[in-house]
C-alpha cells in the first residue's frame, strides 16, 4: 500500500478516536489508557500488523466509552475478584463496542488471533496457580463464545480439562451457569456483582469439599483373628479342656476320639482354623473395597478444597486476566523503541475559541474592501478557466462553414464541439499562526502587530474562497506549545462571516507548525473534494524544523498542495515551495492572486 499522510498512523488513529468519541494520542513508545485518553505506541510506518494496533485501540476505546472507572477503583476486593471483574468487563465492553461499531469485530478478532499465534495467551497445566486456571477458563470461554473470538476455543478446552481434574464436575457446572450471565451485564456494577457471585461460589464449594473430606475419612476397623479368639465362650471351653487334660491325664476314650476327629477336620483346610466360606470371602473383599474408596474420595475432596482455597487466597501476580494484552503492549513498546519515526506526532484536539460579536463585526468591516476585491479576482479567474473551449471533430451536429476548406485537403474535422471545463472542486484549510512572535510590530507594519495583518488576511481569503462554487474553506489557529490543542475558527462547511467573532484577538506561545499541519491534513481527509490545499499564514520558524518539513513533504507526496504566506518575514521560503510574503493586507490581493492563478 502506498504510504500517504491519509493512511499514516496519526491520521487513522485520530479518525478512529473521533469515530469512537475518545481522545487518541501517539506516544513515544508506550501503549496505555488513563480512562480519558488512549496512547498508542509510535510504531514504524511499515509495521505489517496494523489491524493489531486498531484492535488494541478499539478495546481501549471500549473501556473509555463503556467502563465506569469509579466503580473499578472503589471498594477493596480480593485479587481473584478484581481479576474476575476484569474478565467480565472485557467481555461486556467488547460486545458493546461491536454492537455500536460492527466493524470493530474484525480488528478485535485480529488482536486475539495475533496474541494466540505469538504465544501471549497462557495455557494452564497442573502447575498453574489455581486462581489462574479458573480465570483462564472463564476468560477464554467468554471471549470465544460471547465475543466471537473462536481462535480461543482450544485454550478454553485445555483450561477446562485442568479444572475438571481437580474440581468436581458439579462445581464447574455451577461456575458455567454464572459466567453465562456475563454477556447480559449492562454495566460495570453488574459485572462486579457477578465477580462477587463467583467468589462466593468458590468459597461455598471449598467448604463443601472440606466437609466431604471429613465424611470420607476411613473409620478404624476391629482386629480380626480366628473364630475361637473372637468368641469368649469358645475360649472358655478351650481353656477348660486344657485344664482337664493337665489335671486328669489322657482322659476317656470318647474324649480321645473326639479330639482325633477335630484334628482331622483342621487338617482338611491346612490351617488350625475353619476355612472361610465364599460368602465370608465376598464380605471381607467388600469391606476392603469400601475402605479403599473412602480413602480415595477423602483425598479427592481434600485436593479440591485446597485448590479452591488457593483460588481465594491468590495474591498479586497469581492471576492476571490481561497477561496476553500486557505481552502485546511490551512487544509494541519494543518495536516502537527500536524503529520509531521521531517526526510522527499525534493529531491535536481542537477547541472552540471564545466568540466576541463586536470584535467580529469590526474585523468584517476592516477586511470588506480587500475581501471583495480578492473575491472578484478569484471568481473571475475561475470563470475564465471555465469558459467553453472549441474543438473540431469528424462527426457532429454543428457544421462550421469557416472550416469547409479543410475538406479539400481530406481533413473532415469540420464539426464544432464545445467542451466545458470542470469547476474547481477544492477544500482549502487555512492555518493561522497565533504564536507570541506574532505580537511583534516591525518593518512596514510597525504600527500594527503581525497577528492583526495575518488575521485580516486569513478572514479576507476565507470569505473570497467560499464565494467560489465548489470551494470549501476552513480556518484553524495554532500556537501555545506542541501539546496545546489547536483552535477551530471556521469548520469546513461553515460560513466565515458567521464565525468572524471566533478569530483570535491575542497570540502567545511557540510555533507548533508540524502539529498544525497534521491537524489540517486530518480535517482535509474528511472532505470529499478531490483537490486539497493547506495555506499556512506564519511569521517565522516552527518549533521543530525537521518535523515541519517532514509533514509538508508527506502532504505534498499525498496530493495536498501546501502554500506558505509569510507575514513580514521571508523565512517562509525555507519551508514552502509555493509561498508569498506580505507586509499588509493590501499586498494580499496583489501577490496572492498570482499564486492562486495556478492553484485554482
Amino acid at each position: 500500500m502506498k504510504r500517504t499522510i491519509f493512511n499514516a498512523l496519526p491520521i487513522v488513529a485520530a479518525a478512529y478516536g473521533e469515530k469512537f468519541g475518545v481522545k487518541v494520542e501517539i506516544g513515544d513508545r508506550e501503549a496505555y489508557t488513563d480512562g480519558q485518553r488512549i496512547v498508542l505506541p509510535n510504531v514504524p510506518e511499515d509495521y505489517p500488523d496494523m489491524d493489531v494496533i486498531w484492535g488494541y485501540l478499539a478495546h481501549e476505546a471500549a473501556h473509555v466509552r463503556f467502563t465506569d472507572f469509579d466503580t473499578v477503583k472503589a471498594n477493596r476486593r480480593t485479587e481473584f475478584t478484581q481479576t474476575m471483574l476484569n474478565v467480565f468487563e472485557d467481555c461486556r465492553i467488547e460486545r458493546s463496542m461491536i454492537r455500536t461499531y460492527p466493524g470493530t469485530s474484525k480488528t478485535l478478532n485480529s488482536v486475539a488471533a495475533y496474541m494466540a499465534s505469538e504465544g501471549h495467551y497462557e495455557i494452564p497445566d497442573k502447575d498453574t496457580h489455581p486462581a489462574m486456571v479458573v480465570v483462564a477458563y472463564c476468560l477464554y470461554w467468554l471471549q470465544c463464545h460471547a465475543v466471537g473470538q473462536s481462535v480461543l476455543q482450544p485454550f478454553a478446552d485445555d483450561a477446562e480439562k485442568v479444572l475438571l481434574d481437580v474440581v468436581p464436575q458439579g462445581v464447574v457446572a455451577r461456575l458455567n451457569t454464572l459466567i453465562r450471565k456475563a454477556p447480559l451485564a449492562e454495566s460495570t456494577a453488574e459485572a462486579l456483582d457477578l465477580a462477587y457471585q463467583v467468589e462466593q461460589l468458590i468459597r461455598d464449594a471449598a467448604e463443601e469439599q472440606k466437609n466431604q473430606a471429613k465424611k470420607d475419612e476411613p473409620q478404624p476397623q476391629p482386629q480380626q483373628g480366628n473364630d475361637q479368639s473372637n468368641d469368649p465362650t469358645e475360649a472358655g471351653k478351650t481353656d477348660s479342656a486344657m485344664n482337664m487334660g493337665e489335671g486328669e491325664g489322657e482322659g476317656d476314650d470318647a474324649s480321645g476320639q473326639e479330639a482325633q476327629r477335630n484334628q482331622a477336620g483342621n487338617a482338611k483346610d491346612g490351617q488350625g482354623q475353619d476355612a472361610p466360606s465364599s460368602d465370608d470371602k465376598s464380605g471381607q473383599m467388600g469391606d476392603q473395597s469400601q475402605g479403599k474408596q473412602g480413602t480415595n474420595g477423602n483425598q479427592a475432596a481434600q485436593d479440591a478444597a485446597q485448590f479452591l482455597e488457593s483460588v481465594l487466597s491468590a495474591a498479586g501476580g497469581d492471576c492476571e486476566a490481561d497477561k496476553a494484552r500486557q505481552a502485546l503492549k511490551d512487544e509494541l513498546f519494543s518495536i516502537a523503541q527500536s524503529n520509531q519515526n521521531s517526526n510522527i506526532t499525534h493529531v491535536r484536539t481542537a477547541v472552540e475559541g471564545t466568540p466576541n460579536a463586536l470584535f467580529g463585526s469590526e474585523l468584517l468591516t476592516s477586511v470588506a474592501g480587500s475581501s471583495n476585491k480578492l473575491k472578484q479576482q478569484l471568481y473571475g479567474l475561475v470563470q475564465s478557466k471555465r469558459q467553453e473551449a472549441r474543438r473540431y471533430t469528424h462527426t457532429g451536429k454543428k457544421f462550421d462553414q469557416q472550416k469547409i476548406a479543410r475538406l479539400a485537403c481530406g481533413d473532415t474535422r469540420v464539426f464544432e464541439k464545445k467542451s466545458v471545463r470542470t469547476a474547481p472542486n477544492t477544500a482549502v484549510h487555512l492555518l493561522l499562526d497565533t504564536s507570541g512572535s506574532m505580537n511583534v510590530q516591525s518593518g512596514v507594519i510597525a504600527s500594527r502587530p503581525r497577528i492583526a495583518v495575518a488575521r485580516e488576511a486569513c478572514l479576507a481569503l476565507a470569505l473570497a474562497l467560499e464565494a467560489i462554487p465548489n470551494v470549501n474553506p476552513a480556518v484553524t489557529g495554532f500556537g501555545g506549545n506542541s501539546t496545546a490543542p489547536v483552535v477551530s475558527i471556521v469548520k469546513h462547511g461553515s460560513k466565515s462571516r458567521a464565525r468572524a467573532g471566533h478569530f483570535p484577538r491575542t497570540s502567545a506561545g511557540s510555533t507548533p507548525m508540524a502539529e498544525a499541519l497534521w491537524y489540517g491534513a486530518f480535517e482535509l481527509s474528511k472532505c470529499r473534494e478531490e483537490r486539497k490545499i493547506i495555506i499556512v499564514l506564519t511569521d517565522g520558524e516552527p518549533d521543530s524544523s525537521e518535523k515541519a518539513r517532514y509533514a509538508i513533504d508527506l502532504c505534498e507526496k499525498s496530493g495536498i498542495e501546501v502554500i506558505g504566506i509569510g507575514i513580514n518575514l521571508v523565512k517562509v521560503s525555507d519551508y514552502f515551495k509555493k509561498h508569498i510574503v506580505i507586509n499588509d493586507l493590501n499586498e494580499l490581493t496583489k501577490t496572492l492572486f498570482k499564486l492562486m492563478e495556478n492553484v485554482l
